[in-house]
């Protein structure tokens, strides 16, 4: 019978140890990512799940700002599939600067799923780009790819999405751009600047016209994507710009997957993990 109890408070402790290893106190994300609106001006507060259990009663929610034509503050997600977004009801401007981060939102509407997988012992970097999909105000959900490694601080991605080849000077640099394409350019290729202008040209009937610019700014807190697109047949910019900030002011970032209970909160000060951000 002693025996019996020894090897019942071994495997009890056996348990114990293998489950608190597994349960990681500072998960990293499986997402950090921006959002915008692309070919409709407008602007909409969105709700998700930084666990993804946007369903789950009691579940963690944060609010984020999205606006057409620049990027949302940076968003953490620790979930493994896709992402849901609910919108809230034309807010006031007045709530606005109150709700962003908000974990306590309003009642909220279906926006849109954006597809997602996670990958292990990574954290995908992505712009979400909301495009409207019909006149009725729904839209689709795309991820751009915005890695570090690819467009590290002080590097801005251009991508062209004009039907010719372009032709682009920036500073005493040249380069040639064709339909679908892009290239990379450094801060540190610009030393001695604080600001370099963009030149876009266009080859028509053998004569280069200046057809857009687009200034950036010449340090390493900085990084983008610069889109060279069309409307109404005619060159537009629209650059994408995200500033560095400290990990700790990402929307979502460092929440549980459920808000505290109410006896969670009677436990005193510093039991509350889901404060508004």
């Amino acid at each position: 019978m002693r025996n019996l109890v020894v090897i019942i408070l071994f495997l009890g402790i056996l348990a114990f140890h293998t489950n608190a290893e597994e349960i990681d106190p500072n998960p990293k994300p499986t997402a950090l990512f921006s959002a915008v609106f692309w070919g409709k001006p407008t602007s909409r507060s969105l709700v998700y799940a930084p666990w993804g259990n946007l369903h789950d009663l009691n579940s963690t929610k944060s609010q984020v700002r999205v606006a057409y034509g620049s990027l949302s503050r940076k968003c953490a997600y620790y979930g493994a599939g896709n992402i849901e977004f609910h919108q809230q009801r034309n807010p006031s401007s007045s709530k606005v600067g109150l709700m962003e981060g908000n974990n306590e939102p309003e009642k909220a509407s279906f926006f849109l799923e954006l597809p997602f997988s996670a990958s292990p012992n990574t954290t995908k970097e992505f712009i979400a780009l909301f495009s409207p999909s019909d006149q009725q105000g729904n839209y689709n959900g795309y991820l751009v790819p915005f890695s570090q490694n690819e467009i590290p601080w002080g590097s801005y991605k251009i991508f062209s999405q004009f039907k010719e080849t372009l032709y682009i000077a920036a500073g005493s640099k040249k380069f040639t751009l064709e339909s679908g394409k892009n290239l990379i350019i450094q801060s540190k290729d610009f030393e001695g600047k604080s600001r370099v202008k963009i030149l876009i040209y266009r080859n028509i009937k053998g004569k280069y016209i200046e057809s857009g610019a687009q200034s950036f700014s010449v340090n390493n807190r900085q990084r983008g994507i610069i889109f060279i697109t069309t409307k109404r047949k005619r060159i537009e910019v629209v650059p994408l710009v995200e500033t560095k900030r400290l990990i700790e002011q990402t929307i979502g970032y460092g929440l549980k997957p459920q808000m505290a209970t109410s006896k969670e909160l009677r436990l005193g000060p510093g039991s509350f993990s889901n404060k508004i951000r």
